[in-house]
């Protein structure tokens, strides 16, 4: 079980990845700040959680591949709108990828607080949609304004 939801995580965090380069260049950098920090955390602490399940006996390799994991995506989808948002990501996926693994070992039936996690990660991913949807719009209406000057 623990499996298929590393494999489920995976493909959310990469279709979001994907959702944010498709969008990028509609998203102010604050808004790409966000997002990165979000997906980073997000992604760090949830398959951190799911790794440590996997490796109980060596907390330090299931932290190392959490906070690897969590500064990848940070970076990743930070880097598509900027520098900034790329650092903003990576240290939110450090933080995450910290704390995960180190939660795991504490737990003795960790199953509740992955689904938890899965919960919660799919309910930001559905903020970040509307972040998204909110961004293209202020996006088109600068685009108008802008016409507007040109035209009149």
């Amino acid at each position: 079980m623990p499996f298929l939801n590393l494999i489920f995580l995976s493909l959310v965090t990469v279709s979001s990845i994907l959702y944010t380069y498709k969008n990028r260049s509609e998203l102010a950098c604050m808004d790409g700040m966000i997002i990165a920090m979000v997906l980073g955390a997000m992604s760090s602490i949830s398959l951190g959680l799911n790794i440590q399940v996997y490796l109980v006996s060596d907390l330090g390799l299931a932290t190392i591949i959490a906070v690897v994991i969590g500064m990848a995506v940070g970076f990743i989808t930070g880097k598509l709108v900027s520098l900034t948002a790329s650092i903003e990501g990576v240290m939110a996926g450090i933080m995450g990828g910290l704390m995960s693994p180190m939660l795991g070992a504490m737990l003795s039936h960790p199953l509740g607080l992955i689904w938890f996690f899965d919960f919660a990660y799919i309910v930001v991913l559905i903020l970040i949609v509307f972040l998204v949807k909110e961004a293209r719009q202020a996006f088109l209406e600068e685009a108008r304004e802008a016409e507007k000057k040109q035209s009149g």
